[in-house]
């Protein structure tokens, strides 16, 4: 192989890491709004209202105290665990559900794509050190186990959510709130009201007359 088409290798793996880098450059998402398609539980009528509002409230686990800190969901009070993915779908935000799992798309295929480039780079400079078959030239083996290597490195940005901590504690109070207006506002605390006040006021009058008494009620409704 020529020095110039070694040349030409090397530069192609260079430019092909570059473009890998820009096109799955993480995107932030700036959403602390809930959507139009808020996912509100029935209630179910062997628990009551408010057991099903406490099974259903959303909480967050956040490692560290700053905004960019990684956090997880769970929901309910017995805090049973919810994905990122699934929270975006709860909070009516199908938007970020989608960029999440676009996320973990580009870091499966940086992960495991710069493992297979590490790879086939480490072989490459197994053979050029070694004797007889094939002799690749050392540089091209170092392309590729440098740009396998950088992109296994690369692949650790889209490990973490998308939403930083703050934005994400957000959703969970606004949701909350959400479901409390649409659960426990209108149910009460132990379920609809079936009570109607339609008497304004009442008025009692006793009267007597030869051998009778009573008493007249008057009401304004």
């Amino acid at each position: 192989m020529s020095t110039t088409n070694r040349r030409r290798i090397v530069q192609r793996v260079i430019l092909c890491v570059l473009g890998v880098v820009v096109s799955f450059g993480p995107g932030v998402a700036r959403a602390a709004e809930l959507g139009d398609t808020v996912w509100i539980p029935r209630v179910d009528p062997d628990k009551g209202v408010v057991e099903t509002f406490e099974l259903n409230t959303l909480g967050m686990i956040r490692s560290g105290d700053d905004g960019d800190a990684d956090w997880r969901i769970f929901r309910g009070k017995y805090r049973e665990s919810v994905s990122r993915r699934d929270f975006f779908v709860t909070v009516g935000r199908p938007d970020l559900a989608n960029r999440e799992s676009s996320r973990q798309t580009k870091r499966n295929i940086l992960l495991w794509g710069g493992y297979g480039a590490a790879a086939l780079g480490a072989g490459m400079l197994v053979a050029t050190f070694s004797e007889g078959g094939w002799d690749p030239h050392v540089a091209v083996g170092g392309a590729f186990l440098a740009g396998g290597l950088g992109s296994v490195w690369i692949s650790s940005v889209f490990a973490g959510p998308d939403l930083n901590a703050d934005e994400a504690e957000s959703l969970i109070r606004r949701y909350n709130e959400h479901l409390h207006d649409r659960l426990i506002e209108p149910n009460g605390p132990s379920g609809p009201s079936k009570r109607m006040d339609v008497v304004q006021s009442l008025d009692l009058a006793p009267w007597i007359v030869w051998g009778a008494a009573g008493l007249a009620v008057t009401g304004r409704f």
